[in-house]
């Protein structure tokens, strides 16, 4: 070939790759989602790139070909190296059927006290029968009691001193302002500037924010192999046999969850990104669009994926990316996809689903979050890589994003009761095949699931259990019954696991804390104005939003995330103004008062105990620590505005939304269970301690 024709191929090959590879340093799917959604793109980039230096090397093959056998298979075993770099590594062998198991499931939020009453009422037949034949224990939970919190610390062993993660939300280490505790990005590191572009020289790279191993890593390095369903904090994917990402995996615009109404309702200034007013022409047809992730190319300006809604003799057409369906009120669709295309051939795809709210002539149409397609994954949720898409083949299309029972339409009111079981009763459908497909499979010594059902509905429906709750006289049958419904259910997929044991199976239940009702919320920052330590300046009182009006300069402490309190420290925090020395002084006398906090209405306390981080967090990771954490308690919990900077003018407030349980409190109020198949010979102090429980029982297993 001559080399003019090599100089034009690699100059096309580079054409495209300045054309085709735009900012994905402006392209993230949003905050806190950790990853570029154009990163997929690199991998179709990277198969260009070797497909034309295979051309480029044909030439050179021949030549070699020519000077003898030897030189030929060197030059094989070269492509065969770049093939090996360029495709994922397929998971090792193992034998047809594994015995003695050891399997560990998950039930998040069950709480002791409903578990033993409904067990005492005959309720909950199975984990009665586990209960008798091995073990049961209420199982003390983190501090704070929160699920990423309380799953790191199964997973790894370790106190959040250790493994890093001690909220949901953690803050900036240059600003104030709040992030996502469980994953982080590190963006691209160098591009190259041209007019309207910012190209990027790598891919960037998404982290888990865990630090520590997991016990199934530790398993998998001694040989074994495991198989771990959504479990919480495990995105992205550790490489192991098989995994799927639980809580962490975003949706396609980066959130934990955002969905879409399209109404012909006026909205009186309400409407934005999620909420869109439609207007339909003369035939009553409506063309309107989808917004999907940020286009690279026009900043600000999300992509679009087009459709259309009409009516129907029963209820209404949708018509996208030339397909129709018809959907009647009430109705869920099946999975859609969806495309947003940035430029020529290159977009990114994901899937959703419609429910129709109200027909003509009040339309009102949800879309669910844009959920990741396994089949064509924009970030990383499984491993290995096709493992989602096997999933998808086996038990149909499913749901993705870590927290898949988006839970805000419910508490907003754009959706009912009924329309939210009906999700969870998909979810959790989905959860049990997956579940119930690595039982029967028998190819892997350790096999883990977590279902998330419990915990959601406890959240959401607590109001039906509480009579105490502002909203439980409004609450219908649907509520009053769904909390109980949920753990029979459990009970049900326990049934379930149990037959599909082998007798020499080991089993280990458990939860990650409990639940309490929710019936008021504190604004934490307003306290600590009130008490001094959080200041504004002139004119400034506070408001819902983040540190409105804060004067850094002469705040000693502030609050941030749902069980946090800040020192504002020179030379850690961006406006520090307390001292090292200070530090200490300060945060006792915070404790001291905090303590002694009351409700104004009802003289009741708020918070049973205050944590100093020095006492409870052993660990190099700290640093990322709150200084204080709050233990409220039981009816008690911070508020929203709390959690995001805010410092609303009252102290307390009553909780009129639906979300009505809760577990940040006292974690002594809100212990986890352990169930366990086998009577137990050492005791399990907590949480943390299930991930050496496990590995004693493999190692066991392993001696066998």
């Amino acid at each position: 070939m001559p080399s003019s024709s090599i100089n034009r191929i690699i100059r096309t090959v580079l054409a495209l790759f300045l054309v085709l590879a735009p900012a994905v340093v402006q392209a993230y799917i949003g905050p806190g989602a950790g990853i570029s959604f154009l990163q997929g793109l690199w991998v179709a980039l990277v198969g260009v790139v070797l497909s034309v230096v295979a051309v480029v090397l044909l030439p050179i093959k021949m030549l070699f070909r020519s000077f003898g056998r030897s030189k030929s298979s060197l030059l094989l075993v070269g492509l065969g190296l770049l093939a090996w770099f360029a495709y994922e590594h397929k998971p090792p062998m193992v034998p047809e059927k594994v015995s003695g198991r050891t399997l560990v499931l998950g039930f998040d939020g069950m709480d002791p006290q409903l578990t033993e009453r409904w067990m005492k009422d005959g309720l909950l037949p199975n984990f009665s029968r586990l209960a008798a034949s091995g073990a049961y224990q209420p199982l003390a939970t983190t501090i704070p009691a929160q699920s990423p919190v309380a799953w790191s610390s199964f997973a790894t062993g370790t106190g959040p001193g250790e493994h890093g993660i001690f909220d949901f939300l953690r803050r900036s280490t240059d600003s104030y302002a709040p992030d996502f505790s469980i994953s982080e990005t590190q963006p691209t590191q160098y591009t190259v500037d041209i007019p309207g572009l910012q190209i990027p020289a790598d891919g960037g790279e998404v982290t888990n924010r865990r630090i520590g191993e997991p016990f199934w890593m530790t398993a998998e390095k001694t040989g074994l192999h495991a198989t771990v369903l959504r479990v919480p904090v495990t995105y992205p994917p550790d490489p192991i046999y098989h995994m799927l990402s639980g809580m962490g995996v975003p949706d396609l615009l980066g959130s934990q969850g955002t969905y879409s109404i399209f109404t012909t309702e006026r909205l009186g200034g309400t409407e934005n990104r999620r909420i869109k007013r439609v207007l339909p022409d003369q035939r009553g047809l409506v063309e309107t669009g989808l917004s999907g992730p940020d286009n690279p190319l026009s900043a600000g300006q999300p992509l679009q994926q087009a459709f259309s809604i009409e009516p129907a003799p029963r209820g209404v057409q949708i018509n996208i990316n030339g397909k129709s369906f018809g959907l009647q009120e009430g109705q869920w669709s099946d999975w859609v996809a969806v495309h947003f295309t940035m430029l020529g051939p290159l977009r990114t795809s994901g899937m959703v689903r419609f429910l129709l709210l109200q027909s003509y002539p009040l339309l009102k149409l949800y879309v669910s979050p844009i959920h990741i397609d396994p089949y064509d994954p924009a970030v990383p949720i499984s491993s290995p890589q096709e493992f989602a898409a096997e999933l998808a083949d086996e038990i149909g299309l499913y749901h993705t994003i870590g927290m898949p029972e988006e839970t805000w339409s419910l508490n907003e009111g754009q959706i009912s009761d009924e329309d939210y079981l009906a999700v969870i009763r998909t979810t959790l459908a989905e959860r049990e095949a997956m579940w119930y497909a690595a039982l029967e499979a028998h190819n892997t010594e350790l096999a883990v699931a977590v279902f998330v059902q419990t915990d959601r509905v406890s959240h959401l429906f607590y109001r039906g259990l509480d009579e105490e709750h502002p909203l439980y006289s409004q609450s219908g049958e649907a509520a009053r019954g769904a909390i109980q419904w949920i753990y029979q259910e459990a009970d049900r997929v326990l049934g379930e696991t149990l037959k599909r044991m082998s007798p020499d199976d080991q089993l280990i239940v458990l939860s990650d804390h409990g639940f309490a009702p929710f019936r008021k919320a504190v604004h934490l920052n307003r306290w600590l104005a009130d008490a001094g330590y959080l200041k504004f300046k002139p004119g400034e009182q506070g408001a819902d939003t983040l540190f409105h009006g804060v004067d850094w300069a002469q705040t000693k402490a502030y609050a941030l995330g749902l069980n946090g309190i800040f020192i504002n420290q020179q030379g850690r925090e961006p406006n520090g103004s307390v001292s090292v020395a200070e530090t200490k002084a300060i945060k006792a006398r915070i404790a001291e008062e905090l303590v002694d906090a009351t409700d104004p209405e009802t003289g009741a306390s708020l918070v049973r105990q205050v944590f100093d981080r020095e006492d409870i967090y052993p660990g190099l990771a700290i640093d990322e620590a709150p200084d204080l954490v709050v233990g409220y308690e039981k009816n008690y919990r911070a508020s929203w505005q709390t959690t995001l900077g805010g410092a609303p003018p009252e102290l307390v407030e009553t909780n009129r939304e639906k979300w009505s349980g809760d577990h940040c409190i006292d974690p002594s109020l809100v212990p986890g269970v352990l169930f366990t198949s086998f009577p137990l010979s050492s005791e399990v102090k907590n949480i943390q301690d299930v991930s050496s429980l496990v590995l004693k029982l493999l190692e066991s297993r392993a001696g066998d």
